[in-house]
């Protein structure tokens, strides 16, 4: 390669040149032969003050700016550096634009060269990354990033993330080469000149070796390592009961495990419950260690008695730990190999056979090209095809929807792909895996399905068991919106805007065939549902402004019953009565378009095949859709709540349609967990007040003979936490809710520089959250504290968790999805900060329609159902704060009722004997920091 690339990153004062902003250090390194062969950095003096959010996030301030040239001093050297070179920065929209700018104002004509952004880059040939900043991408290269934020260190690594790309990109195949060249065309630099070079280099070979790949039908495949094949020596499989045996065999895989006699308990009572045929239900508290505490126990009971074990879970993160963390664990304890797989639902695997057919069809945009090109590198590294090992942009998520494996591809285009199918190899994968990991959804939908994947003889572990309930009632309820039927119409499409519809009619008109219902039809079809659905939306949106329950929130909620009578709601019934049958009208029109191209499939190319199979899918989903409008407007089924939500900020038509199942209960346990004969129900927060009976009543487990077990936390909480309630605190109710977050903040703040950062701050509203948020982002003492909040600030839960982690002073606000299921280790996280006691409001349409329920039994629905649900939350969220030996931590908790209520003591007995103290605002900083050093 004997391009040369300068490698340039920048800081300045703002982000637009055109207001004024300007650069206050310039620094590049240059690429030649693939070594860095020159570096150049200055400092600048800019026009104006730096600012100060600017001094913190670089370090860069007046004083080391002042006797630096001005650009138009080094603007000769720069314009030098240059001429004839690729351009290359990480955004490189952001710095060539700004460097433009300053050289054209130096009088210079500016560069209009080739340019190469390594976020696009690192997007492509690092497909799996959990995030494309430098910072990040440096700690997953191994790459030393001694200042983030300052220039030269910026474009240093920049520099060195290049050359690991472009020798990633070299290792790629010349087949998978080709083309991503074809689609990189579409891309916003140009990349496609590396690839075209990269391809160049590989033509001067004669041969090209394909390190364990392979090429099928013009895709490069990663070729699934294969089992060593163990010879099994005859041995006692007799589970070893001596706690020290079993203690010695863990030191001898964890040099550092600690004595942990609950583990040890934990590993006989679910031996005991394997052997015996038993239901179990253990709670096993923070730092036992519970997944080796069903691990263990299941290996030597898989291996004595030739059964499968289940593993289901509710979180992908407890799945991806169990299989890249646990399972590996496992292995260097036990004298034999256990495979252990995981299965999800069709829906998570890449059908190939599409995105071969994809792979062929022009019409990209930026985001479906970008997306060909993360998975035609990935395939060469997965062996699982799950979607969930992919980073994809908003975009890419949305295309994904046309290439996930499901129903509906016709032979001849699916069968050269069997042996290959992702999901196909997964199912063959569970047939003869000892431990097969799947998710609580995946569990329910199997053990009734038609064609079970999961083996019914096998003995099932439902870790993370108190989301069975909600895992439960998600997927026997559904969502539907405005936006997902309206993309269903728009990629069957109209004839005028060639989609599915407009091919379906060229084949009829190209095989001479005919269909009742004429193209004019379906068209007006299209037509009448487009603008009747969007004003379906729109009467529904007014109406839930009108009727919301709490109308100062940024998200509305409706409780709706298609049985109410009133005119504004009768109008709005019979407005979807047409909305649905003009729905119904459309898909029968469509389907008789399949249905007689399907008669002629042997006659159809395979081009044709993947439309009407395309075509045949869309129509399912619409059904589907449709089923969900006719039961939400005009038949309401009984034990099922409906409500509607709508977003303020949102157009007319951001209306979500929700139902769910009032209470689950017994049919949980009669539809699917009674299937078993051995279960274990686990997880760190099963009991309120030390009792099962709520989580039991949740899954019908009233009369069953269930045995249970609680193995406490085995670390030393009186050392480890104290709680403050701050006195200072104005009493829920007392102030109007922005003011009330006005003061959430203020205590946050102070906590914060007591214990540095290091704080997770949990809500239970998003609005409380955004407006405390807003308060908080513009606190003067925490300019150089990093504040990450969920739904805000971008990223997936476990994103934010990366990048907080990453930080020294990291704050994170967080929601519903934070309280549990998040493990932050060691001194990351030393504060935590729970604002209100976590009870669900109860004026939401499920919890109000349960209190109903419960009033007309003769129960109580707050100390019978909101309160233990409450206790269990906050159970939870206690749990992220101490997660091994050692660690050290406060809680704050805002919330005065803890303390003034005459339910506060079920919070406290919930959770460990802890130190709790009440301090005022002027005294809690220096209680977090005595406490934590």
């Amino acid at each position: 390669m004997m391009q040369r690339f300068v490698v340039v990153d920048l800081e300045t004062t703002g982000n637009s040149p055109k207001k004024g902003d300007s650069i206050i250090q310039f620094a590049c390194a240059v690429i030649e032969n693939k070594k860095i062969v020159e570096e150049y950095s200055t400092y600048i003096k800019p026009e104006k003050k730096i600012p100060p959010f600017i001094v913190e996030l670089t370090g860069i301030n007046d004083s080391m700016v002042e006797n630096a040239p001005l650009f138009k001093e080094v603007a000769p050297k720069i314009n030098s550096l240059l001429t004839d070179a690729v351009f290359v920065a990480h955004n490189v929209l952001f710095d060539l634009s700004f460097l433009q700018e300053e050289l054209k104002q130096a009088g210079f004509e500016g560069f209009y060269g080739s340019t190469i952004d390594t976020v696009e880059l690192s997007k492509i040939l690092m497909p799996t990354s959990d995030s494309y900043k430098l910072s990040m991408l440096a700690i997953e290269e191994n790459l030393e990033h001694e200042r983030p934020h300052q220039a030269d260190s910026d474009a240093h690594v920049t520099a060195l993330l290049l050359l690991k790309l472009m020798t990633k990109l070299f290792a790629l195949p010349k087949v998978t080469l080709k083309q991503l060249y074809r689609l990189s065309f579409s891309l916003k630099s140009e990349i496609s000149e590396l690839i075209g070079e990269c391809i160049a280099e590989k033509d001067k070979k004669a041969l090209e070796p394909l390190d364990h790949l392979e090429i099928f039908r013009g895709l490069a495949l990663k070729v699934p390592d294969q089992q060593e094949e163990f010879i099994e020596e005859e041995q006692d499989f007799t589970y070893r009961y001596n706690p020290d045996t079993k203690y010695k065999d863990l030191k001898r895989a964890f040099p550092n495990a600690e004595k942990r006699m609950g583990q040890l308990q934990m590993m006989n009572s679910v031996y005991d419950s394997f052997i015996q045929q038993k239901r179990s239900i253990i709670e096993a508290g923070t730092g036992i260690g519970k997944s080796l505490g069903y691990l263990l126990p299941a290996a030597y009971f898989i291996k004595k008695y030739r059964k499968k074990v289940i593993i289901s879970t509710y979180t992908l993160h407890l799945q991806e730990q169990l299989l890249k963390k646990e399972l590996p664990a496992l292995a260097s304890i036990v004298p034999f190999p256990i495979e252990a797989k995981m299965i999800k639902g069709k829906n998570n695997y890449l059908s190939l056979a599409k995105f071969e057919r994809v792979l062929r069809q022009k019409d990209d945009n930026y985001d479906t090209s970008l997306t060909k090109m993360q998975i035609l590198v990935w395939l060469t590294h997965t062996e699982t095809g799950d979607r969930d090992e992919l980073n994809l942009t908003s975009g890419g998520a949305s295309f994904w929807d046309r290439l996930q494996t499901s129903a509906g591809l016709p032979g001849k285009l699916q069968e050269p792909w069997n042996t290959k199918d992702f999901y196909l190899r997964a199912k063959a994968a569970a047939k003869t895996a000892d431990i097969l990991v799947t998710n609580h959804a995946y569990l329910i939908q199997d053990i009734t399905g038609q064609n079970p994947v999961l083996p019914k003889d096998a003995v099932l572990v439902l870790d993370e068991a108190h989301h069975f309930n909600k895992a439960y009632n998600s997927k026997l309820g559904f969502k539907v919106s405005y936006l997902t039927i309206r993309t269903i119409i728009n990629r069957l499409g109209s004839y005028n805007q060639k989609m599915v519809l407009y091919r379906l009619e060229k084949m009829l008109k190209e095989k001479n065939l005919e269909v009742p219902t004429s193209s004019k039809v379906i068209e007006n079809l299209i037509q009448d549902f487009l603008y009747e659905s969007e004003q379906l939306f729109f009467l529904l949106a007014r109406y839930t402004e009108k009727l919301a329950i709490n109308p100062a929130q940024q998200k509305l909620t409706l409780h709706f019953d298609s049985a109410a009578e009133s005119r504004e709601l009768n109008g709005i019934k019979m407005l979807a009565e047409r909305v649905i049958d003009t729905l119904r009208q459309i898909r029968e029109a469509a389907d008789e378009r399949v249905e007689v191209l399907t008669r002629r499939e042997e006659s159809l190319g395979k081009s044709h095949l993947y439309y009407v199979s395309e075509a045949a899918s869309l129509l399912e989903e619409l059904a589907e859709q449709q089923g969900y409008l006719k039961s939400f407007f005009l038949r309401n089924e009984e034990g099922a709540v409906y409500w509607a939500e709508i977003l303020k900020s949102g157009k007319n038509t951001a209306v979500t349609l929700l139902s769910q199942p009032l209470t689950a209960g017994q049919s949980i346990w009669d539809d699917y967990l009674s299937k078993f004969s051995s279960i274990i129900m686990t997880s760190a927060t099963l009991t309120v007040n030390g009792s099962f009976s709520f989580f039991m009543e949740q899954l019908g487990l009233k009369d069953e003979n269930i045995t249970t077990e609680s193995y406490p936390s085995p670390f030393n909480y009186m050392e480890a936490v104290k709680i403050l309630i701050p006195s200072s605190m104005p009493e829920i109710g007392s102030l109007s809710l922005s003011e009330y977050a006005r003061n959430v903040a203020q205590h946050i703040a102070v906590a914060a520089t007591g214990s540095n950062g290091r704080m997770m701050v949990l809500f239970t509203s998003r609005e409380l959250l955004r407006m405390t948020y807003d308060y908080l982002r513009v606190e003067a003492e925490l300019g150089d504290y990093t504040l990450l909040a969920q739904g805000i600030t971008g990223g997936s839960k476990w994103k934010l968790l990366k990048n907080f982690q990453g930080f020294n002073k990291g704050i994170l606000l967080g929601n519903a999805s934070f309280w549990d299921g998040v493990d932050v280790q060691g001194d990351k996280l030393s504060c935590l900060v729970i604002v209100r006691l976590p009870f669900s409001p109860p004026e939401e349409p499920v919890n109000a329609a349960r209190s109903r329920q419960l009033i007309q039994e003769g129960k109580n629905p707050f100390s019978q159902y909101a309160l233990p649900e409450a206790v269990l939350r906050f159970k939870q969220g206690f749990g992220r704060l101490i997660r091994a030996e050692n660690e050290k931590g406060v809680l704050i908790v805002l919330d005065k009722r803890i303390q003034n209520s005459t339910y506060g003591h079920s919070f406290f007995e919930a959770i460990p004997k802890v130190t709790v103290e009440t301090k005022p605002l002027e005294q809690l900083e220096k209680a977090v920091r005595e406490w934590l050093t």
